[in-house]
């Protein structure tokens, strides 16, 4: 049996889903507090390496209020992000501008590559790099798509039989 390249998250108020990669696991821990007054729930992906934390790598937001709220509210020209609209409530996220303080030197005022080069890259790849494919596989339950697909049968096609094969006999003589 293959083993799976991801994960799956589930979310126990929402019930919607995303897919992240494995390897994942091993630096993200999820945390739930709200810090944004205008959001009703948020999902904040913090990175952690050694057993420390640092900062998110994601964040994911819904906040109670429709389309026409959400862009006269200014939040369209937000670092936010819009994921999906559904009963009432905007789905949202955001990810870091800049890396986390703790990775700098405070005798230089520069990121310390030295001592958190490893970190720091892993950081970047997972914002970078996954997090866009992270979000595109955001489902809600019962997403499904808007128009229903209707496989289209040709009259030319109909009486044929695709993909039979017949066995081909060869005469010695």
């Amino acid at each position: 049996m293959k083993r799976t390249s991801i994960t799956v998250y589930r979310d126990a108020r929402y019930g919607f889903t995303l897919r992240f990669p494995l390897w994942w696991k091993r630096y993200v821990a999820v945390d739930k507090s709200v810090f944004d007054p205008s959001a009703e729930y948020e999902v904040h992906f913090v990175f952690k390496y050694r057993g420390r934390r640092y900062g998110d790598v994601l964040t994911l937001y819904a906040f109670r209020m429709t389309r026409e709220q959400w862009e006269k509210e200014g939040y369209d020209d937000s670092p936010l992000i819009l994921l999906a609209e559904r009963n009432g409530t905007i789905f949202a996220y955001s990810t870091p501008e800049e890396l986390p303080g703790e990775f700098i030197d405070p005798d230089t005022g520069d990121f310390d590559y030295a001592k958190y080069g490893r970190p720091i890259r892993l950081m970047k790849r997972m914002v970078n790099t996954d997090v866009p494919r992270i979000v595109r596989t955001f489902r809600l339950p019962d997403n499904r798509p808007n128009a229903r697909t209707v496989p289209y049968l040709s009259d030319a096609v109909k009486g044929q039989q695709c993909g039979r094969k017949r066995r081909v006999t060869r005469r010695r003589g």
